[in-house]
């Protein structure tokens, strides 16, 4: 036992002596070492190494000619290591410090992103289960953030991939609401059933969701008695009873390239 814990204690000391080492070297380096360690770093696929040089990088030398691209290639090595949170606020850091920069929609790009993955979870996709009866907070900052890029940037490269994108996270918002109206259906909480429609068809007109929303509609304003507005979705439903959705398939990773800053 002895013995063992002499050697706990020899591990704690040669991971202390290893990160202050490492600590010394990021503080001695020089702005165009430390830049230049990082991003071969990100070049060779090992992001935990280029973020440290790289966020040496912006926090001793704020303002340096590498700050923008710094901050570019933070965004992504932290996406890569699904440091989302970390991504997030680099973003943030980016859009505040260059307003005026034409690398702009990839930071917008990348938030949007970010979102999609914080919203994704490894054990509902292993186990099969539909994210889209889950929160969706995440799933709704990702569609306003490639809603601002589409309008902002509607000539980037990045724009068409945003708008497939919006359409997936509408589709999955529909069903969403839809397995809310079912729940409340259940309990016979007819009003809560009609709102939750309306807003759909405000917010979703498009979506199969939406059209399979309006059957329960239907059904609740007849169990209250409104046959008016019963009739009237009734109309609704078969105006569209032809009407062909397409299956809306979740888009892949995209292959992303880190843009260069200009000087």
């Amino acid at each position: 036992m002895r013995k063992m814990k002499s050697l706990a204690l020899l591990a704690v000391v040669f991971v202390v002596i290893g990160c202050s080492s490492g600590n010394q070297e990021v503080e001695q380096l020089s702005v165009d070492e430390l830049y230049n360690k990082g991003a071969s770093s990100l070049q060779e696929g090992g992001y935990s190494e280029a973020i440290r040089y790289l966020n040496a990088t912006t926090e001793r030398f704020p303002g340096s000619t590498y700050q923008e691209q710094a901050m570019l290639d933070l965004i992504y090595a932290n996406y890569k290591s699904q440091d989302y949170t970390a991504v997030l606020v680099t973003v943030d850091n980016f859009l505040n410090q260059f307003p005026q920069s034409p690398n702009r929609d990839y930071a917008v790009y990348m938030a949007g992103l970010t979102n999609v993955a914080t919203a994704d979870n490894a054990i509902q996709d292993f186990f099969g289960i539909d994210r889209a009866t889950r929160e969706t907070t995440s799933l709704k900052t990702a569609f306003s953030n490639f809603q601002s890029l589409v309008h902002a940037f509607p000539n980037s490269p990045y724009a068409q991939d945003a708008l497939a994108r919006m359409v997936y996270i509408k589709d999955s918002l529909a069903r969403h609401e839809l397995e809310i109206a079912k729940f409340y259906a259940k309990r016979n909480a007819d009003v809560a059933v009609a709102n939750r429609i309306v807003g759909m068809l405000k917010l979703y007109p498009d979506t199969q969701a939406t059209y399979e929303g309006l059957f329960l509609m239907r059904d609740a304003y007849q169990k209250m008695g409104l046959d008016t507005l019963a009739n009237q979705t009734q109309q609704i439903i078969d105006a569209n009873k032809d009407k062909q959705f397409a299956k809306v398939e979740k888009p892949e990773e995209p292959e992303l390239v880190v843009p260069t800053a200009t000087k």
